[in-house]
């Protein structure tokens, strides 16, 4: 499901959108404070629950998640369908990626011209949730003539759109 491609940019600088439905089926996001691959082909996401409170409460464990990456210097990005698996306090190895992760992003964006103020509002390593995943479906979102084209699935069920 993740091949080599997905994985190596999973590996380097993202930006990363979180999105689950609330209790009435509508779409909630937040940002994501970092990507950690489990074993297989599983996925976890870090994010701020005090910041995205909504998405935060959206993701529950059998519902459904979609996780936008994309690579800040290129805009290559990939979205990332599934089912959650587990949710839990970012425990203390989570946390410090959280923490390199937001350390990173806050260079990569200076690097391109975006201020920690303007990041402030949105990028944080406080009150990280994990959200394990089991990925059923990739997309191709790079901006241009392939974007939307699925890289793969898995018997993805019916429901697994946020």
């Amino acid at each position: 499901m993740i091949d080599d491609e997905v994985a190596a940019v999973l590996a380097g600088p993202l930006m990363i959108l979180v999105s689950t439905r609330d209790p009435a089926g509508r779409a909630t996001i937040g940002r994501g404070s970092g990507i950690l691959r489990n074993q297989g082909d599983g996925l976890a996401v870090l994010m701020s629950r005090s910041l995205w409170p909504g998405a935060a409460s959206g993701a529950v464990a059998g519902g459904p998640i979609a996780v936008t990456c994309a690579r800040p210097h290129d805009y290559r990005t990939y979205q990332i369908k599934g089912m959650i698996t587990a949710v839990a306090p970012a425990g203390p190895a989570d946390a410090a990626e959280g923490t390199a992760y937001v350390a990173r992003m806050l260079g990569v964006m200076g690097a391109l011209g975006v201020s920690r103020l303007q990041l402030s509002q949105t990028l944080t390593d406080r009150d990280l949730l994990r959200i394990d995943i089991h990925p059923h479906e990739v997309f191709d979102q790079t901006p241009g003539p392939t974007a939307g084209r699925p890289l793969g699935a898995a018997n993805t069920p019916g429901d697994a759109q946020p």
